[in-house]
């Protein structure tokens, strides 16, 4: 992470966060899901081409093979460009700013930074009984900007979260005032 960003004198790392688990579970095993649908589809459709005489066993075999390693290669890059994208995303809150770093594709990041003097009011907000039960939720920083506020989407304890970044802006206006 510190190639991708760059600290000034004085600042500290305070804590990292990354996206919870479970998005990229659900991807995972919707890809699974697909290889498996993918083979009985073509195993039923092979059975009933060898049986009428269409194709001959070892070429209903043959095809089956070719389909499955088609299909798991694609879902393969599929899953590796969601693992990327999940690993190298990324919320860094220093004692200056907040940081957003985030992947689109392999070869696009943008990276945003929010000066922690700058922001007016953190909230979190948790949707749904799955994401109440494992812990996760979005947290938006709204900034005294007029650019978009910054949201972190997916993010393991959204409370806590919270509450690290107000303990950081009011650390940072202790330090302010005189």
């Amino acid at each position: 992470m510190t190639k991708a960003v760059q600290l000034s004198e004085g600042e500290e790392i305070i804590a990292l966060f990354r996206r919870h688990w479970f998005h990229l579970a659900v991807e995972g095993l919707v890809a699974l899901l697909i290889f498996v649908l993918v083979f009985v589809v073509k195993s039923v459709a092979v059975t009933f081409m060898t049986q009428s005489g269409v194709v001959t066993n070892q070429g209903g075999f043959a095809l089956i093979l070719y389909a499955l390693s088609f299909t798991g290669l694609v879902l393969w890059m599929y899953f590796f460009a969601s693992w990327s994208d999940h690993w190298l995303d990324a919320w860094i809150v220093t004692n200056k700013r907040v940081i957003d770093i985030e992947q689109h594709g392999f070869f696009r990041r943008q990276v945003s930074s929010f000066p922690i003097d700058r922001i007016q009011d953190v909230t979190f907000k948790i949707n749904g009984p799955i994401a109440m039960w494992l812990h996760f939720g979005d947290v938006r920083i709204q900034t005294a900007s007029i650019s978009d506020d910054l949201i972190m989407k997916q993010i393991p304890f959204p409370e806590d979260v919270k509450e690290t970044i107000v303990q950081v802006i009011e650390a940072e206006r202790k330090t302010r005032r005189p």
